[in-house]
């Protein structure tokens, strides 16, 4: 485990831990609509979630079609407890919203979650596992180079007009050892207020091959690598501003 750095005002606007399965028997909406009472108290809010297929004929006169279906249901967390989950069909996401405490924290309310969603679900195999961390980085306006704060940043050919007003960057990158994927995405987003600039570093890292049941070290080391690529994409200049 690498070591991890804790930062008093930390840039995460939302970290989600996202799991998706299979299970041998359908899942009945029913029971996902029901968590137990010391979930359902801190998560009192419930809303179905549903998804949609357009099929558009590429004849004349074709009539396009569309279907929508409920695969599952989102929870909101009360005010004071920052959660919110998904539970579907084929997949629970746990998220934590701003202000972020600590992974540990973070980790331990996916667990809570899990232990009931797996008994409901009854999951036969894990197809994709995933760590994402939103982050935005309010920069003070009178920085010159992108590069002051973010070491990953796009490039502008040597001659060319170097100002921006605004980028949108992805870079996908295997990691075969896993086997798996980080996908890093970076953008210039709306001012959070006057005098800065804010900048989008979101990192997804994610498995979808040879996840164990019991996964949990697995999700560790997807967080490791998380945290090993948000540090590595960073300056101390950086750093100074979240300390």
């Amino acid at each position: 485990m690498s070591a991890r750095i804790h930062y008093s005002r930390a840039p995460i606007t939302q970290a989600l831990i996202d799991i998706q399965v299979k299970s041998d028997h359908w899942v009945d909406l029913a029971v996902l609509a029901c968590p137990p009472p010391d979930i359902k108290a801190d998560y009192p809010t419930g809303a179905p979630v549903f998804t949609g297929n357009a099929t558009i004929p590429l004849v004349p006169g074709g009539t396009p079609k569309f279907e929508v279906i409920q695969v599952g249901y989102s929870y909101n967390g009360r005010p004071d407890h920052k959660y919110i989950f998904q539970t579907r069909q084929e997949g629970l996401t746990v998220s934590r919203l701003a202000p972020y405490e600590t992974w540990e924290n973070f980790l331990d309310e996916f667990r809570r979650v899990w232990s009931w969603y797996k008994d409901v679900v009854k999951s036969k195999d894990i197809v994709r596992l995933a760590v994402r961390y939103t982050n935005r980085f309010d920069l003070p306006l009178s920085f010159q180079d992108f590069r002051e704060y973010l070491s990953t940043t796009p490039e502008i050919g040597t001659g060319l007009p170097a100002g921006v007003s605004g980028f949108a960057m992805q870079l996908q990158i295997p990691q075969a050892d896993l086997p798996g994927m980080i996908v890093f995405n970076e953008a210039l987003v709306p001012p959070a207020g006057e005098g800065v600039v804010s900048v989008l570093v979101d990192i997804d890292v994610f498995q979808t091959e040879k996840i164990p049941n019991n996964f949990w070290e697995r999700l560790e080391r997807l967080h490791d690598l998380e945290n090993k690529f948000f540090e590595g994409s960073i300056t101390d200049k950086a750093r100074e501003l979240i300390r």
